[in-house]
């Protein structure tokens, strides 16, 4: 189900945009062709057909008229006339009058059009309701198919569209650098994956006030890529974002190989080489989920060295069998070195020492999938 606050935009926003066409209708005059022309074209984008169109902007000049007066002033052939005034009627812009001749008068457009807006809206939740198993059902069967391509998003539109998509995605880590002006278009996604328990770590690379709703909040004052990665499973990638008023390119893809390349630069490159500006943990988190080894090292060396009591829980699968297992114990040692590219972490399960690996570990015991930190 669609939740309602995003459902087309939101009814609220669609409303409000549909007043601002209706004001703007208004102060045209039907002797300007310009701006009789440009009328037509405001009332198409809000649904209505040319014909439709002509004749709602004569009854508004005509206040009061017949079928025969409309049609010879919108220029709409008489047989027509009747089908584009019951629909306009149906969409309840236009009453109709009993009696011979019929008489035809607008309904006030503001009140005509919100409540036509309303109408729509309901009808398009519920076929989408009524198909939405189906179109569900059919994109989980095919959503692998094509993973490993590099889709270009030619637009700001299509970027912010996919970023935002992906980022409500993120089940337990996201990793997400950004420019202060677009933090109004993703701050309140982010504050509602933080009261999901996803652990967030944010990149800025503007100075901005602290995103004490994230685990980690950094700075890196550059002109930098914009990327978002959930969970390890795709991404949307930005690299000509910087400047205001360029057109920028984003590309979004689920390619493994990609998605190694940019976790990597992310977090050795723009994470590694920033300025803290807030640090969660220590503080109010408790338990946080991993798919990135060196930030769930980060968490346990930082809870340890204030005392705190840790256990680590991890998902994953045996590096020499590739049986999955789930092991857990008391964390006794971390281990990570940039230059030989080692990440790991020792834990004490019951009377055995395990040995935890991140991404196409072979040297550990396990490769993890998720490291759940616990204190």
């Amino acid at each position: 189900m669609i939740e309602n606050n995003n459902y087309l935009g939101s009814t609220a926003y669609i409303v409000l945009l549909v007043q601002i066409r209706v004001n703007a209708l208004q102060g045209y005059t039907m002797k300007d062709p310009v701006q009789f022309d440009e009328l037509i074209t405001r009332l198409k984008a809000l649904g209505l057909s040319s014909y439709e169109a002509k004749a709602y902007v004569i009854l508004l000049k005509l206040k009061i008229a017949t079928s025969t007066e409309i049609a010879k002033e919108a220029h709409i052939p008489q047989p027509r006339v009747y089908d584009v005034l019951k629909s306009l009627e149906d969409k309840g812009l236009v009453i109709i009058s009993e009696g011979r001749p019929r008489l035809y008068r607008v309904e006030d457009p503001r009140v005509a059009f919100t409540r036509l807006l309303n109408r729509t809206i309901e009808r398009l939740r519920r076929e989408y309701e009524g198909i939405s198993g189906v179109l569900e059902r059919l994109y989980r069967e095919h959503e692998n198919l094509g993973g490993e391509e590099i889709w270009m998003l030619n637009t700001e539109t299509k970027i912010y569209d996919k970023l935002l998509e992906i980022i409500d995605h993120a089940e337990h880590e996201l990793l997400i650098s950004a420019y202060i002006r677009m933090m109004p278009r993703i701050q309140s996604r982010l504050k509602k994956l933080s009261k999901k328990g996803v652990s967030i770590c944010l990149v800025t690379y503007d100075e901005m006030e602290p995103q004490t709703y994230v685990d980690e909040h950094r700075l890196r004052i550059t002109q930098g890529v914009v990327i978002a990665i959930p969970d390890r499973k795709e991404m949307v990638f930005v690299t000509n974002w910087s400047e205001l008023g360029e057109n920028p390119t984003g590309f979004y893809t689920g390619n493994k190989h990609m998605l190694k390349l940019f976790t990597e630069y992310f977090l050795h490159d723009l994470r590694g080489l920033s300025k803290p500006v807030y640090i969660s943990w220590g503080e109010k988190v408790f338990i946080r989920r991993f798919v990135n080894m060196v930030r769930a090292i980060d968490m346990i060396n930082t809870l340890k060295n204030i005392g705190r009591k840790i256990t680590v829980k991890v998902r994953g699968r045996y590096t020499k069998t590739k049986r999955e297992t789930v092991v857990e114990g008391i964390p006794i040692r971390t281990e990570y070195d940039i230059y030989k590219g080692i990440a790991r972490i020792i834990i004490r399960s019951g009377r055995k020492t395990i040995s935890i690996g991140g991404w196409y570990a072979y040297l550990e015991d396990v490769e993890a999938d998720i490291i759940e930190v616990i204190s």
